[in-house]
């Protein structure tokens, strides 16, 4: 897990999330790309740097509560869930560990 590091990061938020990059984000960007959801509009260029722009951040944040509305079949729970609540049970686990001190077991998509 990450440690602290004295950068007053949350780095709990990046433990929870670094085993959805590959489904969840790498995948979003791919899309976005390959659809041509953004265009050069979209963004605010400085010297030396590129930043969405307030429409860009409103195409992106839709696309991103689109992507987390994608459910997917639980083998454990025998149900449909969303990435979203693939991520709660992900949290879940972790609150289990430090309350109950259930081993953590981490998420790996099985699909």
């Amino acid at each position: 897990m990450h440690c602290d590091a004295d950068r007053r990061r949350n780095t709990l938020a990046l433990d929870l999330a670094e085993p959805f990059k590959p489904l969840f984000a790498e995948r979003l960007l791919k899309r976005t790309a390959a659809q041509k959801h953004l265009k050069p509009s979209d963004f605010e260029t400085d010297v030396g740097r590129a930043a969405l722009s307030k429409n860009g951040r409103k195409k992106i944040a839709a696309l991103v509560k689109e992507e987390l509305a994608t459910t997917v079949y639980h083998r454990t729970l025998k149900r449909q869930v969303s990435y979203e609540e693939l991520i709660h049970l992900e949290a879940l686990k972790v609150v289990r560990l430090c309350l109950e001190d259930t081993p953590y077991k981490p998420f790996r998509p099985w699909w």
